[in-house]
C-alpha cells in the first residue's frame, strides 16, 4: 500500500508564518543527566520539551480561530479530517494570480476531475518546495473560489500555501466564509505534486487539545483506497 506523508516536518526554529512563534524544541532531560538514577544495561532516558503555536506546521484551522462561539479543535468531528479526497493541481498559475471558480471549473475540467460532497479538496498553488523564493507572496484562494467549493459540498479545504486567503486581503474571506461553515482549513501541505489531479484517502487527524484554535496533524494521502473508510 503506498502511503503519501502530506506533513513538513517540524524541527527547531522552524517558522511557518510572520504572526505566528518558530517551534522550539529543547532538551528536558538528558542521558547523562538521567544515568546516576540507572543501573547498567540502562544509561537513563532522554525526553524533550516542545514550545509550538497550535498554527505551525502542517495544520488545521478549527473554526474558532477567526469564529467567535465557533467550534474549538477538541470539539471538530474526527470524520471530517478523514476520507474521500483529491489535489486540484494549479500550481501553473501566475504567482499574483488568485484561486476563482473559472480557475478551478476550468482545471477540473481539463482533467476530468470530479468533486464530490462530503469530499476533502487539496489545491496545489505553488510550484516550487515549501519555503523556496516567493512562497509567501504568492496568492491562494478568493471568496468567489472558496463559494465554489462550498456549494460542491466539501468538508475541508487543504493548500499548500501558509495562507488559503490571498495576500493582502484583511478581511480573510477565505477563513470567514469556510470556519463560518464549519469547513475545516489544512494550512502547509508538502508534496501535493505526487497526488495532483487524483483521488485518492486523506487522513490529517489532530491532537486532542482543548481550547486550542488549530493543531498540527500528520496528513497522509493513500491512493486508490478512497472509499476505504465507507
Amino acid at each position: 500500500m503506498e502511503i503519501i506523508d502530506l506533513t513538513l516536518q517540524l524541527q527547531d526554529g522552524l517558522k511557518t508564518f510572520a504572526s505566528h512563534p518558530r517551534f522550539n524544541l529543547l532538551d528536558q532531560v538528558t542521558y547523562e543527566f538521567s544515568a546516576p538514577r540507572y543501573q547498567p544495561p540502562c544509561e537513563g532516558f532522554a525526553s524533550k520539551l516542545l514550545i509550538a503555536s497550535d498554527h505551525g506546521g502542517t495544520h488545521v484551522d478549527a473554526p474558532s480561530h477567526f469564529i467567535k462561539g465557533g467550534k474549538d479543535i477538541h470539539e471538530v468531528p474526527l470524520q471530517q479530517l478523514m476520507g474521500p479526497a483529491v489535489c486540484i493541481d494549479v500550481s501553473d498559475k501566475a504567482p499574483d494570480a488568485v484561486i476563482d471558480s473559472a480557475m478551478l471549473a476550468r482545471r477540473c475540467e481539463e482533467r476530468a476531475i470530479e468533486i464530490r460532497p462530503g469530499d476533502i479538496v487539496l489545491l496545489r498553488a505553488f510550484p516550487g518546495r515549501w519555503g523556496d523564493p516567493g512562497f509567501y507572496e504568492w496568492q491562494g484562494i478568493n471568496d468567489d473560489g472558496a463559494a465554489w467549493l462550498q456549494e460542491k459540498g466539501i468538508k475541508a479545504l487543504g493548500m499548500d500555501l501558509a495562507m488559503v486567503d490571498e495576500v493582502g486581503n484583511p478581511k480573510r474571506p477565505v477563513h470567514m466564509r469556510m470556519l463560518g461553515a464549519d469547513i475545516l482549513l489544512i494550512e502547509n501541505l508538502v508534496h501535493l505534486d505526487r497526488i495532483a489531479n487524483r483521488r485518492f484517502l486523506f487522513i490529517g487527524l489532530p491532537l486532542n487539545v482543548k481550547g486550542a484554535t488549530a493543531s498540527p496533524i500528520r496528513a497522509i494521502a493513500i491512493p486508490g483506497k478512497e472509499n476505504a473508510l465507507s
